[in-house]
């Protein structure tokens, strides 16, 4: 089981990860940009709705990212769960503990997120008006 040590956490951090990716993009382009219907935002609303949506979706999965972490760099001898990681963060860290690194990994990860969110967000709409003969480019 050492192989997939850290999995549980893993989803755990992917589905809120996602959820505020989505939701903070919508946010940017609801409540910044104004818009009612996301299909009719531009290349730079969706860069900059993806940045929003990459920090928030960074940020909400940065407590259980740094439990999955401390899980798979622990030795194979022993092994710890993540709840007990959990109550030794809390207690001998503080609740900031579970932000560690978050800076870094939205500078590292930060743009490879916003790079293949902003094209994917850009390219449905656009390919779905040249389907339908409807170009806007």
């Amino acid at each position: 089981m050492g192989l997939y040590r850290g999995a549980g956490w893993t989803m755990l951090r992917n589905a809120p990860g996602s959820f505020a990716l989505f939701g903070g993009s919508a946010f940017v382009k609801e409540y910044v940009f104004g818009l009612e219907n996301y299909n009719n935002a531009t290349f730079m609303q969706n860069f900059f709705a993806s940045i929003g949506g990459a920090v928030a979706s960074l940020t909400v999965s940065a407590p259980m990212d740094v439990i999955k972490t401390r899980i798979q760099a622990r030795s194979f001898d022993s092994p710890e769960s993540g709840m007990t990681i959990l109550r030794r963060m809390v207690q001998q860290e503080g609740f900031s503990s579970f932000f560690k690194g978050l800076t870094p990994k939205i500078l590292v990860v930060g743009p490879k997120l916003v790079f293949g969110f902003t094209l994917a967000q850009w390219f449905i709409p656009t390919f779905d008006r040249m389907l339908k003969g409807n170009d806007r480019s």
